[in-house]
């Protein structure tokens, strides 16, 4: 009797935890899952967080902070994840080797800069050669605007001690005198003339003209699987990105809540980023540049297409 008694508990107990696993799992499944950096380019996605734009059009968003967007890439590639804010650099680095994730949304343009002690005897690009210079990782867009510009005075990777750290660790480098320059993204960069560790020795803008950044990626599956959803999302973007046009005071206080830095850096740091939504063919076209430069330092393996690169059915423009 009592092993009846057993086997019936048994029975019941799997079957609990049964619909407990569909329960979370049909709940999970309604879940958009949203990686993005830790920087002032994803302020309009900080924003609509902040706001509950999301909850109040029927969204259920989890945004997980990442360090690299390589990571965030491949956490999309691997399901973990189903979009990301990542930059342009390693999204057409992962499309190039077939990881098939689309880009359905322009973030920013600018927002970045090159950094050096403030009584440093580097006053000029042409100063780095031999130096030591942090960026946020090797496939990002930093390090890449870093090549490029050293490229012009024939300072070729070998001439130089490229370094990656997390991003939150880059300012103090310097400061401690651990490095002699470094590569970052807002509000990292504006973060050291304000604490007087550091002077902007280039900003980004003047490396390349408007270049492209910040872009918004999502699985091929989750777009062919939920384009309600995508597309709703997608509009929310479009929304709080003018909110961080319009509003500069008080979406640096929201940045500054979500990156626990200050609201005056930020105030100043998103003085230099171009916030874009939509992908235009002026996007598009900055985009296609900017692959060239990639190529040129074999950063990717192939020449892409705008097709391949894009999926313009929600924010073409």
């Amino acid at each position: 009797m009592k092993h009846y008694q057993l086997i019936i508990l048994f029975i019941a107990i799997l079957l609990i935890a049964g619909e407990i696993w569909t329960f979370s799992t049909s709940k999970d499944s309604d879940v958009i899952r949203v990686g993005y950096l830790p920087t002032d380019h994803s302020a309009a996605l900080l924003v609509a967080k902040y706001n509950k734009t999301f909850e109040k059009n029927g969204l259920n968003v989890k945004t997980t902070q990442i360090s690299s967007g390589s990571n965030i890439v491949d956490a999309v590639a691997s399901g973990d994840l189903d979009m990301g804010y990542v930059g342009i650099t390693p999204a057409m680095q992962a499309i190039s080797k077939g990881v098939p994730i689309k880009v359905v949304g322009a973030v920013n343009l600018v927002g970045s800069g090159i950094v050096v002690e403030t009584n440093s005897p580097i006053k000029s690009p042409a100063d780095l050669k031999g130096k030591t210079i942090a960026t946020p990782g090797v496939s990002s867009i930093q390090q890449i605007l870093l090549l490029h510009e050293l490229q012009k005075y024939n300072i070729s990777s070998d001439d130089v001690n490229i370094i990656s750290m997390n991003v939150y660790n880059i300012p103090s480098s310097l400061a401690a005198h651990k490095v002699d320059a470094y590569i970052s993204y807002e509000p990292f960069v504006s973060m050291a003339p304000y604490r007087d560790i550091g002077t902007v020795l280039i900003y980004s803008d003047d490396i390349v003209k408007y270049h492209p950044c910040c872009v918004i990626i999502a699985r091929a599956d989750f777009i062919r699987e939920h384009p309600q959803e995508l597309d709703k999302f997608l509009k929310i973007h479009q929304i709080s990105t003018e909110y961080v046009r319009t509003h500069p005071e008080e979406t640096a206080d929201i940045v500054d809540q979500e990156l626990t830095t200050n609201s005056d850096v930020e105030t100043l740091a998103l003085q230099h980023i171009i916030f874009v939504s939509l992908l235009d063919q002026s996007f598009q076209d900055s985009v296609l540049d900017f692959m060239e430069i990639e190529n040129n330092l074999g950063y990717l393996n192939k020449t892409l297409t705008a097709d391949e690169i894009f999926d313009t059915q929600f924010l073409g423009g």
